[in-house]
């Protein structure tokens, strides 16, 4: 009797226990383990739409800053007049008056936002980066994509028809434009009627990631032609009353 009191062993009890013990710490380290892989991947999604959001907003204050526009909306010769001939502007020139070098308008009905001529190609290409070039730019409200279209200036814009859109951002949500014409920011900037390029261009963007969070993101982009050009001609002015 006192033999079998001394055998070393479990009770059911005892195996209970363990059982239970072991269990709890699996559910413990399974439910670190997934809100730290739920927690990586929101991580990733933020980061992914931060770097999306903000390389796009790059990209069109770079362009937008290097806009061009002739000091003059004058004419250009598109073929040599020959002192003394016949030959008319009209047959032989190109009015700069006809080319709109910066037109932007957020509601726009067929979703081109913005189109102008700048001096600045998008990195990547293997066109050459050197020269005018004329950019549009297209939201596509049902895709939620931003689309680019940009290709050589060559003295007469691109029919709508015409451009071959390339996507550049997915998920976009909205695009905002403002334009400041030095005292107030309008919504609206048409080139042939204000002759003129806006002095810097608000940009606000507003992405959506996989997990549908919703991020905004927003800059101001100065364009360095217009100030160059406004300091060109009040130096001139200057001389003149001098």
């Amino acid at each position: 009797m006192n033999n079998r009191l001394n055998k070393h062993g479990f009770t059911l009890v005892e195996l209970l226990v363990a059982v239970a013990l072991i269990a709890s710490i699996l559910c413990m380290v399974y439910g670190s383990y997934f809100a730290t892989s739920k927690s990586a991947q929101t991580c990733k999604g933020i980061i992914a739409a931060s770097q999306q959001g903000r390389k796009t907003l790059e990209q069109m204050a770079r362009q937008i800053r290097c806009s061009y526009a002739p000091a003059d909306t004058n004419y250009t010769e598109a073929e040599p007049v020959v002192p003394g001939s016949k030959q008319t502007i009209q047959r032989g020139m190109i009015l700069e008056e006809d080319i709109c070098y910066f037109n932007g308008n957020s509601a726009s009905p067929r979703g081109e936002f913005l189109h102008f001529v700048t001096t600045n190609r998008l990195l990547g290409e293997k066109q050459p980066t050197d020269g005018l070039f004329d950019v549009t730019y297209k939201f596509d409200k049902r895709a939620s994509l931003l689309l680019l279209s940009q290709g050589e200036f060559t003295g007469t814009s691109q029919k709508p028809g015409e451009r071959d859109f390339q996507p550049i951002g997915e998920g976009v949500k909205s695009v905002e434009l403002t334009f400041f014409d030095g005292e107030k920011w309008l919504r609206s900037w048409d080139f042939k009627d204000k002759k003129k390029l806006p002095s810097a261009v608000r940009i606000e963007i507003g992405c959506e990631d996989e997990n549908n969070r919703r991020y905004h993101y927003a800059t101001v982009a100065d364009i360095s032609c217009q100030k160059n050009r406004e300091r060109a001609r009040t130096e001139k002015l200057v001389s003149a009353n001098n």
